[in-house]
Order: C-alpha cells, then structure tokens, then sequence
C-alpha cells in the first residue's frame, strides 16, 4: 500500500515478463517508494473480433488500419488499472509501462506534484524532443529543478509513464467503453475528456520509442486494411478526422488560457 506522503505505483506486466520485472525492481528499489506489479492483458490470446470493447468499423473508417492484438492488450490493461483506481477509490496513482527508466529524482518530483498549485488530473511523463521543445505555457516550477508543469497545444502518443488522479481514471473508463483509438491518443484527445492534461518538461521517465516492446510495433504500419466501400470513404473520414484534431487541440489550448493566467497567479 502507498502510504498518504506518496501515491500508488502501479507497474504494467505482462506475467511472461519475469526479466522486466526484475529490471523494474532494480531500477525502483534504489529510490525507497513502494509499487505493485499490474498484470497486463496479452492481446495475442485476445478474440478481437469478438471484443466488444472494441469499435472495429470506427477504427477502419478514421485510421484505414485495425489496432494490433498488443495495442488492444495495452489500451485494456491501462483500463483495467483505472477500473482498479475507481474500485478502490484511490484519490492519485502513478501509471508505468515495464520498459521505463526513471530518474533519481523521480520520488521527489511526484510528491511535488501532489503540491503543486495547479488542478491537474493527468501529468504525462513525454521524453520526446518535439514535446519537450513544443510551444506551449510554462505553468508551475517544481521545487525539484529543473522540473516545469507545461500545457502544450499538441497530440503526442505515448502511454508509458504518467499520473493522474481519481477523476481522470472515471473519465477515461467512460471514454473506453467501446474505442477505437490506444489509451495514450485518448490521453491527448483532452477536447473530449475534458480532464486539466500537462506535460512535464523535462520528463522524469524515459523509454525507447522503437525499442522491442511487448505490444509490438505494428502502430508504425501505415498498410491499410480496407473493403472497397471504406476505400472510397477514407480519404473524407481521414482529412475529418485530422480536421476535427487540430480544431480540438487549438481549441482546448486557447480556452484554458484563462486558467493558467490565475494558476500562474496564484504562484506567485
């Protein structure tokens, strides 16, 4: 159990991963923070035509390519970690992936995040170069230097470390009741969840895009999967899709302007 100082770390495994979880150990024994190991769902013994979790026609007709078995297995074991958060009303959680590193300044960079004078539901760990150098709006300096809480005006996938709190975990279930995108597309689509989504620049948590993860690469194949009706409709649902993205990540920015501006006062 996490105790009140600090929050629930929850590890997603798969229970084939033996040698990651010795790994993860390795790394986060060092720094003194309890965790638990959450078994993750393997796509590959998943029926996904018959998942009905899974929105199969929606996914055709916005993307041109099924989600993998692995992206399925994933989205489902996020999920199951915030149906876990909801069970058990538990108010904060940390969320990693097995193939995570962290910095040592990890334990202390999450207990100022629990302080901060910011309302947040969701803080994404991205150690991607194009989200730590985006424009965007500083909006709380850590303690802990040179950590910033950031709102930036962009999607960017990426799943593999993040916190959140009880709120966030009830939202996102209600949205992955039947979805068609992975849990992190979902993570930046904050239009819809309407959840006070920051990023944290730089990141305290690190992973290898191309690295050989458990759920596989496949979201990098572009290889369309379509019947010949859904060929003659992609190219409009697509530019829809794009469309409605860029008018939503825009939008949300610009509306939470306000907000940020007392945040920033309160600060002070």
């Amino acid at each position: 159990m996490a105790s009140d100082a600090f929050p629930h770390v929850f590890i997603i495994n798969l229970e084939r991963s033996a040698d990651r979880r010795a790994e993860m150990s390795a790394l986060l024994d060092p720094l003194h923070i309890d965790y638990t190991f959450f078994k993750a769902i393997d796509g590959r013994t998943l029926d996904i035509d018959a998942l009905p979790d899974y929105d199969r026609t929606r996914r055709l007709l916005f993307f041109g390519h099924d989600l993998s078995p692995g992206e399925i297995g994933c989205l489902l074991s996020h999920r199951a970690v915030f149906q876990h958060m909801a069970d058990n009303n538990i108010p904060h959680a940390v969320v990693l992936e097995d193939d995570v590193t962290v910095v040592t300044e990890f334990p202390a960079v999450i207990r100022d995040l629990l302080a901060a004078p910011v309302a947040w539901d969701v803080v994404r760990f991205l150690d991607y170069e194009k989200v730590q150098k985006a424009d965007g709006r500083d909006i709380c300096v850590l303690p802990t230097a040179p950590y910033k809480l950031s709102r930036i005006p962009m999607l960017s996938g990426g799943a593999y470390g993040y916190m959140l709190n009880l709120k966030a975990a009830q939202a996102f279930l209600r949205h992955m009741k039947k979805t068609a995108i992975p849990v992190d597309t979902l993570q930046g689509y904050v239009w819809k969840t309407g959840l006070e989504t920051f990023v944290l620049r730089p990141s305290p948590v690190s992973t290898d895009l191309y690295n050989d993860s458990t759920i596989g690469n496949t979201r990098f194949d572009k290889t369309t999967q379509l019947e010949i009706w859904q060929k003659a409709v992609y190219p409009l649902t697509r530019a829809w899709l794009k469309l409605s993205q860029n008018i939503g990540k825009h939008a949300a920015y610009l509306a939470a302007a306000g907000r940020d501006k007392k945040s920033r006062s309160r600060k002070k």
